[in-house]
């Protein structure tokens, strides 16, 4: 599995990603494919980045979405991490993880920052944070709506 930055020719694939994350609500996977849009739309932004894991097929696996956070010094949020649910278990997410975290070594980031909801489906979210070096920074009661809490991540460098 190869993983590279993504493209305009990528973009049908991630968008079948993204439709079928069935965990996702309407409004995250618009939001999604929103900053998928500026990325593909704008090579001149700096914002948002996107590396795609592709199988020999050439069809995209699995994507992540990142981006280094306004006005800190060496932060970066890890907007998305997702995979193909067809393959998803066969450590997909952790590569993709992995190469985020070269690129972002390489610009000298002290802080890798991810957020998700504290609801059931988002379970193996959490799980895969922990599984990979990110600690709970804060907890939000409520944030997304009642009784839908921001469970905030953090790896340091």
């Amino acid at each position: 599995m190869a993983v590279r930055e993504a493209t305009t020719s990528d973009r049908g694939g991630l968008v079948r990603i993204i439709e079928g994350t069935g965990n996702l609500t309407r409004e995250e996977k618009d939001c999604a494919l929103e900053l998928l849009d500026i990325y593909l739309g704008n090579p001149l932004q700096k914002d948002y980045f996107f590396i795609a894991a592709v199988a020999n097929s050439g069809m995209p696996a699995g994507y992540a979405c990142y981006g280094k956070t306004p006005l800190t010094d060496a932060v970066y949020d890890l907007y998305w991490v997702l995979v193909d649910g067809g393959v998803r278990g066969q450590g997909i997410g952790s590569l993709l993880l992995e190469n985020v975290e070269a690129l972002i070594g390489k610009e000298g980031a002290r802080l890798l920052v991810a957020e998700t909801s504290g609801l059931p489906a988002y379970e193996a979210a959490r799980e895969f944070y922990l599984k990979r070096g990110f600690t709970v920074e804060s907890r939000i009661k409520d944030f997304y709506k009642p009784g839908d809490d921001l469970i905030t991540y953090v790896k340091r460098y």
